[in-house]
């Protein structure tokens, strides 16, 4: 299912009105961060399942990006909670925790403490730091 007007806003206020990937403030989409698959899911998602993409980025996170995507939080396996699951704004240099329509920074020693209780040692496969 879509988000709603509301929380899509919400979205791209929290994410400063740009893509959180290269930083553009031009085509501007919201990016499901699980996958819903081909039908959609039965509940709207909230502001934390969502981050702002571009529609150039948009479309490669769900292609040749998805390890990149899935290393900064951009993207998150479907069983994962994305509460718990920090996100990498690289233009800011800076990880956060994404509550709802807020983000908090947080160190990265402890974005990957996060990543790897969620992910396991396929974490550091995907990092490419």
């Amino acid at each position: 299912m879509t988000p709603t007007l509301a929380v899509r806003q919400a979205v791209y206020r929290r994410d400063g009105s740009r893509c959180i990937a290269c930083n553009t403030s031009e085509g501007l989409t919201f990016q499901h961060r699980a996958a819903v698959g081909m039908g959609g899911s039965k509940t709207r998602p909230g502001a934390v399942a969502g981050v702002t993409l571009c529609l150039v980025c948009n479309q490669a996170v769900e292609a040749d990006m998805q390890t990149l995507a899935l290393a900064n939080g951009w993207k998150i396996r479907r069983w994962a909670d994305p509460m718990r699951v920090p996100v990498f704004f690289p233009h800011e240099h800076a990880w956060y925790r994404l509550t709802g329509i807020s983000r908090h920074v947080i160190p990265a020693g402890v974005a990957l403490d996060l990543m790897h209780s969620c992910y396991g040692d396929a974490y550091f496969e995907w990092r490419t730091d």
